[in-house]
């Protein structure tokens, strides 16, 4: 994949990672040649300093080379950690965001994310770098191999016998790390949440008057010490390891500099290659432990990488048509809800069974029901967030399921009732509404106007330029009501056919509920409006109000027919009158 991002880059990369596992060998030779031929000269030869001076100047020239070989790696690894994130992010984040609601409301998905969170940028360009530095390594011990082979195959054997136990046992360590750290997601997502609630402008105020922040740094304080308790014992096997393996490791380097030095008084090898097999089984001996120590990094980072590759591996539910159908989203549509049947996934509680609703081009329909009766998940199956598990629900007479999503959430302007709160200027938090059409300034006023919000934004220091929230600077932090209208304009600059407001007014005073309804009203002659809501006052003006209870349709009508009956919504309206007689 890194390739595939950077190919100069990486190559580069891989090849400043092996020259400095070249460049000590060649300097350990260079170096035995200078001591042959000072060596040569105490026994009376005639030295020649011609090829003592090139020796010299070779050897400087090694360490220049080297040197310049780390800075370029160095380099070349920046460049690397800075570039890797842009791509890696880019496929996480645009991953996550192409998948269904269904995974963001499932716990076992919202674990792989806390896991991902963790690893998604560092993991990878750790496994890559593991990967460079285990070439280097690698070509380091095979130069090696081949000079001490040359002097005893045997102490090969000998010096590969004490670096494989110690890399089997840090493959095992990182097995166990590993199985900490994903044992451990549920309560770093816990953990994360904690953070928030203990840190959020928006939860810090109900924290301090019911005394919680005490409690929930216990729980912080709690899974931290049992994340420590888990790692320390971890910790403290692989220190009584290592030390153990470090013996050895020594043991065996003394004893192969012992057998150089008798082979050279035995005058089978020369004093120069003293220096040079000393050199070299150094060399190999710490090759051959980066190699075990590279492998088990690529090893170890690979595991936590799995999660991201899971991630990218997850398949949307939401499956597109071969061919979708488009519709004209500047037209209303003809919306047919027939006889539906509804589950959330992993849930036993129908929500819906056997619905049918139609919504005429133009109506304005108004939904109102106790929480939990399937309103607010009626606008989700519209927007397909979810697919149904029996019925269909027809566009135009075309199956939601064919359509062409992006042509049928051009035709939705909506307002949820856990609307975005974006902390970004005025100006662009309202034109998210229709971010893609580059609408100018005067049309981003119109639709604060229609919200109601106009005369609050030019009240503020920097008027639509004025940063919202307090994350960044100079930034102004709005109450529910304010970011409501924020909200609402940002609906209503969409201009689309069909309007579906949830809970629109819910923290709106009277008088801006009002105002509101009465603009929603003429703005909307032509268009389809879908209002869920608790407020009576709110919804009694629509063409027809369908009373939901149990996931079924219990009343129908307009304010003056189901008030007639007598029935549920009249009882509802009564009760919530009199609060206000």
């Amino acid at each position: 994949m890194v390739f595939k991002f950077e190919p100069w880059l990486f190559s580069g990369t891989a090849l400043f990672s092996i020259v400095p596992a070249i460049i000590p060998f060649v300097n350990f030779y260079i170096y035995k040649l200078i001591i042959d031929l000072v060596v040569a000269s105490f026994s009376g030869q005639n030295i020649d300093f011609q090829r003592l001076y090139f020796l010299i100047g070779l050897r400087v020239a090694t360490f220049f080379i080297q040197d310049a070989s780390f800075r370029t790696q160095d380099f070349l690894h920046r460049l690397l950690w800075t570039k890797m994130p842009i791509y890696f992010n880019q496929m996480v984040f645009g991953k996550t965001s192409s998948l269904d609601i269904h995974y963001f409301e499932n716990p076992k998905f919202r674990d792989l994310l806390e896991k991902v969170r963790d690893a998604a940028v560092w993991r990878p360009q750790q496994l890559v770098e593991f990967s460079f530095m285990w070439m280097q390594s690698l070509v380091q011990v095979l130069i090696a191999f081949g000079a001490i082979a040359k002097l005893n195959i045997f102490l090969v054997v000998l010096v590969a016998a004490v670096s494989i136990p110690e890399f089997l046992n840090q493959t095992q360590q990182s097995k166990l790390s590993w199985g900490v750290w994903g044992n451990h997601s549920p309560h770093r997502k816990k953990f994360w949440y904690l953070s928030g609630l203990l840190q959020n402008s928006w939860t810090i105020k109900e924290l301090k008057i019911f005394r919680l922040a005490k409690v929930f740094l216990g729980e912080v304080k709690h899974l931290q010490e049992k994340f420590y308790s888990d790692m320390s014992k971890l910790a403290k096997q692989n220190f009584g390891f290592g030390l153990t393996f470090n013996a050895l490791s020594t043991a065996v380097f003394v004893g192969v500099e012992v057998f150089v030095i008798l082979e050279a008084i035995a005058k089978r090898i020369t004093v120069g290659d003293i220096n040079f097999y000393t050199g070299v089984v150094s060399n190999f001996q710490n090759g051959l432990g980066g190699l075990f120590r590279n492998m088990n990094g690529i090893f170890e980072n690979s595991l936590y990488v799995k999660s991201l590759f899971e991630l990218l591996d997850t398949e949307p539910i939401i499956k597109i048509a071969e061919h979708p159908k488009k519709i004209d989203y500047r037209k209303t549509p003809l919306i047919e809800i027939k006889n539906i049947s509804f589950t959330y996934p992993d849930s036993k509680d129908k929500i819906f069974s056997d619905f049918s609703l139609t919504i005429n081009p133009g109506e304005k329909i108004a939904l109102v029901g106790e929480n939990g009766v399937g309103k607010t998940t009626l606008i989700k199956l519209l927007a397909r967030f979810y697919d149904v598990d029996s019925g269909e629900i027809l566009i135009n007479g075309i199956n939601i399921k064919n359509l062409d999503l992006e042509s049928w959430y051009n035709a939705l302007g909506v307002l949820f009732q856990d609307f975005n709160k974006y902390e970004y200027p005025v100006k662009d938090n309202i034109a998210f509404g229709k971010i893609f059409d580059n609408v100018g300034l005067g049309k981003i006023k119109e639709a604060a106007k229609m919200a109601g919000a106009d005369s609050m934004i030019k009240s503020f220091d920097e008027g639509y330029d004025q940063m919202l929230g307090k994350t960044f600077e100079k930034g102004k932090d709005l109450s529910g009501g304010q970011w409501q209208k924020i909200a609402l304009a940002r609906a209503f600059l969409r201009n689309a056919p069909v309007l579906i407001l949830d809970e629109p007014t819910a923290s709106l005073d009277a008088k801006a509920e009002s105002e509101v309804f009465n603009r929603v009203e003429k703005l909307s002659r032509d268009k389809t409006v879908i209002i869920i809501s608790h407020r009576f006052s709110t919804v009694r003006n629509a063409d027809k109000i369908y009373v939901i209870e149990k996931g079924k349709i219990m009343e129908s009508g307009n304010h003056q027919e189901l008030m007639a009956k007598n029935g549920q919504y009249a009882t509802l309206f009564k009760l919530q009158a009199k609060g206000y007689q």
